[in-house]
Parts: structure tokens; sequence; C-alpha cells
């Protein structure tokens, strides 16, 4: 529930109405668009992989992702009035798919990054290379389905033969979001999907650390350092929209740590790759410093040492996400110790 805080009025929470989203003219197409180019902020980079995503006229669900175990999970946005359609179209995609050999889901892969060459076990151990020691194998792909249906939260029937489903044995859980009307515009409600059932604490303190995406685009790096900029592609672009003119952003590359520091000098711009439109979105930035994470001399700072200091476990996997000012002052302490 959603209330709205009354100071002058502290003996009550006024409850903030739910509201439809036909109210303000959108279709469940509109929101699953809308989803589906916002994937950063519903399923958290740090425990699911992103496999694919539905096409244009393709029977398949919305999205499918990998855990670090390889197993598969099927997101599926309702649709439907009905909730036994709803239920019954996403265990018709968990037969068609929960059948795919590796070699099937290597293909979904291939089409859903763009690339001919790429290899599904070695593109997965990079991804989860912080907690795992080798590659899975093939035959360790797919064992388990897990369904997650995205549905409205004041949908009793869809919501009440989910948990019918689950007591039955079936891997399936729902994402329910819920539209709210404050000063008649729209607001969504929706919980990030966490699999592992950590506790994710929304931060908005003006610092980010953002990935150079050494995983998917080995060049990248170089593009950033040279252009002055902090950049997120394709299906991760706009997780690069929370970034504010003067927030205080740091670069981040896998295996090496923290490279750089810089300022943001304006909010978010957009340019092409290749020929695919406005697939980079990226902040440009006053750097204060930089260095080539190829040269480790140079003094980057390593994600451990971050955690040591801290006392934490925290991953650093994500395209961007916000820090407290504590961690910010402790990468800039340990920087300057190896200046």
């Amino acid at each position: 529930m959603l209330f709205h805080l009354d100071k002058d009025n502290k003996e009550h929470l006024k409850q903030v109405k739910i509201s439809t989203l036909s109210q303000f003219n959108f279709s469940e197409k509109d929101l699953e668009d809308i989803i589906s180019k916002n994937i950063s902020r519903v399923i958290p980079e740090n425990q699911l992989m992103v496999l694919f995503q539905e096409r244009p006229f393709d029977e398949a669900a919305d999205i499918y992702a990998l855990d670090i175990d390889g197993n598969l999970y099927i997101f599926e946005l309702k649709r439907w009035k009905s909730q036994q359609e709803n239920i019954l179209q996403v265990l018709r995609y968990g037969q068609i798919f929960g059948q795919y050999s590796y070699d099937q889901l290597n293909g979904l892969l291939k089409k859903y990054r763009k690339d001919s060459e790429i290899d599904l076990a070695q593109a997965h151990f990079s991804y989860f290379e912080e907690n795992l020691d080798q590659p899975l194998e093939s035959n360790e792909f797919n064992k388990e389905q897990y369904f997650v249906v995205v549905t409205n939260g004041i949908d009793a029937d869809t919501l009440n033969a989910i948990k019918y489903w689950k007591e039955k044995g079936l891997n399936i859980e729902s994402l329910p979001y819920k539209i709210y009307s404050i000063d008649n515009k729209p607001f969504i409600d929706i919980n990030t999907y966490n699999p592992q059932g950590e506790i994710f604490i929304d931060k908005e303190e003006g610092f980010f650390i953002v990935n150079t995406n050494k995983t998917w685009m080995d060049s990248a790096y170089q593009d950033m350092l040279s252009n002055n900029k902090a950049s997120a592609y394709y299906d991760r672009k706009s997780a690069i929209t929370n970034i504010k003119k003067n927030d205080v952003v740091y670069l981040y590359h896998t295996g090496v740590g923290i490279i750089a520091r810089g300022k943001a000098t304006g909010n978010y711009l957009t340019s092409n790759i290749n020929t695919d439109i406005d697939e980079e979105f990226y902040i440009p930035l006053s750097f204060d410093w930089a260095i080539n994470p190829t040269n480790t001399s140079q003094g980057s700072v390593a994600a451990w040492e971050i955690n040591a200091e801290l006392k934490s476990g925290h991953r650093f996997r994500q395209t961007v996400f916000s820090i407290t000012k504590e961690m910010a002052d402790v990468i800039d302490t340990l920087r300057k110790t190896k200046i």
C-alpha cells in the first residue's frame, strides 16, 4: 500500500488510491515495452543473466534469463483477463523452452547479442566469474525452469492461480505491480525480482559505479576513457539515466577494479552503435583521474579492497548502481594510498 504523509494530521495515514493502466490510456503492451526497455530495473544483474527477449511475431515469453546454476527463468507479462489463460500460456512456454538443448539456448543468446561467435558456457562463466570457479558443462544448463508472471497486484484470480500451482510443486512466482494516480499522473510500484532473497536498498546520494562492459564489449572502456564518458548499451542502457549532472561516477573494470573517477557534466545523451540507432546511452564526464586497466601498476582500486574496508560482500556485476557516500569515501581513500 502507498500512503500520503500529512504532517498536519498525524493520527491518520491516507491511502493513495490504486488506479489502472487504462485510466491513463496505457495498454499492457505499453507496460511490457516499458519493462523490457528498463529490464535492469526489474532483474538484478548480479543474480540473473538475460538470455533473450521476445521479438515481434515470435512465440516466446517476454524475457528469458539464466541464474548462476544455469537454470532457466521465464518472465511473462500478464496480458489476458482470464487467470486460466495467463497460467496456461506461461506453462506452454515452459513446455517449449524447458526442452531446449544447450545448442538451442546458445542460438538464442547469439540472436540476442547479435554475435554469431559467442559461446553460452563461456559467456555465462564470464558473467558470473566472481562466484564460479569454472564454466558449467553443457548438460548443466536448463535443468530447472522457473516461471515469473508480472501481474497487476490487485488481480486476485491470477495470484490465486499462481498460489495453487506453486503449492503443487511448480516453480512459479508472481511479480506484482500496482498503478497509482498522484496529481493525475501515473506512478507504478514494482519490486525488483530477487531469486536470492537479498535486501535491496535504494540509494540516491549522488554517487554511482558504472561497469565498463568488458564482458560484452572488450574495447568499450577505451571509448569511455578517450571520450570522457560513462556508457551503457542495448537492453541495459536505461540504467545510466539515473545519473544526473554533478553526480560522482566511478568506472569499474571487471577483473581489475575502479579505474576512474569523474563528475557528470550533464544528463544522459544517446549515440548509435554501428547501424543500431540510439543503443548507447552515456553520461558526459570530467575525470578527476583515470588509468589504463591493462596497466594495474597505475593504481586501480580492487573490489576486494573495498569490501575489506567496509566489511561487506558487495558484488560489482551491475551495469550501473548507486553507492553510499561511505563507499565513495573508501574508494577515494584507497586510491590515495596507491598514488
